[in-house]
Formats: C-alpha cells, sequence, structure tokens
C-alpha cells in the first residue's frame, strides 16, 4: 500500500473542469473503505474554477495522519502540462509519475528518476463516450499502476456515491484499469 510502508501521498493535477478534486475524494473514501487512514485535500490556482489549474492532494496512510499536506508525492497524475510544470517539484525520486500522452509534453524533462507512464487518458475517455469522467478513467490508471488500494474498493465507492448513475463511471473505471494494465504488461507509452 503506502509508498514508504506507512504513508502514500499523491497529487492528481489537471485544469478546472477535468474532475481531479472528485477523483481525489473517491481515492481517499476507497481507502478509508480499506480501513486505512485517508485525507484529501484540494486546490485551485486562479479566479475561476474551470480552465484553471486544479490539484487533488490524497495522503494515505496506515497510522493516524498528524500532517494532512503532501510533501513528497510518491504518485503524480498530471493530465495537462502546466499542471506537471507546477506539480513536478512535489515528486519525490522513484515516484510514479502518470501523465495524459496527448496533453502533457515530454514529461521527462520535468521530472528525473521518477517512473513516467505517459497513457491516452482524455482520448480513450472521449473516444468510449465518457468525456465526462476522465477523472474516473485517470483514477483507475492510478489504482493499476500504483496498487495504493483495491480496485473493488473503488467500485463500492463508485456504487454508493453515484447510485443508479454509476454504470458509466464504472465503465470508466474498468477503462483506466485496463489502460494501466496494458502499459504495465505491454511496457509501452500508449496502449
Amino acid at each position: 500500500m503506502p509508498v514508504d510502508g506507512t504513508r502514500s501521498e499523491v497529487v492528481l493535477a489537471g485544469e478546472g473542469g477535468q474532475g481531479v478534486v472528485v477523483a481525489g475524494v473517491l481515492l481517499g473514501e476507497a481507502a478509508v473503505e480499506e480501513g486505512l487512514e485517508a485525507v484529501q485535500s484540494q486546490w485551485v490556482f486562479g479566479s475561476a474554477t474551470r480552465g484553471s489549474l486544479s490539484r487533488s492532494e490524497v495522503v494515505v496512510s496506515r497510522e493516524r495522519i498528524a500532517y494532512p499536506r503532501v510533501r513528497r508525492a510518491g504518485v503524480l497524475l498530471a493530465l495537462t502540462t502546466p499542471a506537471l510544470r507546477r506539480h513536478a517539484g512535489l515528486v519525490g525520486p522513484g515516484a510514479l509519475v502518470i501523465t495524459d500522452s496527448e496533453n502533457v509534453q515530454d514529461p521527462t524533462l520535468l521530472v528525473s528518476g521518477a517512473r513516467v507512464h505517459r497513457l491516452p487518458i482524455v482520448r480513450s475517455a472521449q473516444e468510449r463516450g465518457l468525456g465526462r469522467s476522465v477523472n474516473v478513467v485517470a483514477l483507475g490508471t492510478v489504482v493499476a499502476l500504483s496498487g495504493l488500494v483495491r480496485s473493488e474498493s473503488v467500485r463500492r465507492v463508485l456504487r454508493r456515491r453515484f447510485g443508479a448513475r454509476a454504470e458509466p463511471n464504472l465503465q470508466a473505471f474498468e477503462l483506466g484499469l485496463a489502460l494501466g494494465s496494458t502499459w504495465q504488461e505491454g511496457g509501452a507509452g500508449s496502449p
């Protein structure tokens, strides 16, 4: 579970309207579902939410969380180049960095020593008619590549949170899991 054995720090970043804050809330709830401690906080940079830089921080631990902010991210998801630029400094050595392969230009210029995975998150969601659930596709890639929480925990959270409207989100999550698994198995940046 946690990167250092007790505490994992995750940053999900993109622009307002992409749903990274909701993705962070879902990740935190899935961790709690597994009996872990979790804290989620959110940041919007700019005067307007939609289109501005936004970030969701999630801290997950087996122990009580004394400090709720990310100090050194073990996982960074960046859906846009500005999001990666703004948050690359939070990435710790050997961190998992997941970027959208079409909206983030060469992430290796900004993060060194990290395990970088470039996936077509936004395009894949749009091609399958799940454009409104890009955040849940992205969450699926984070779960598949990090193993931070179990996929079934996220499915339970999605069903509980969205009720009768859960099906598109469950499909989006499965798409994200498949994208992450394809990358792991095939080793290619774009499945």
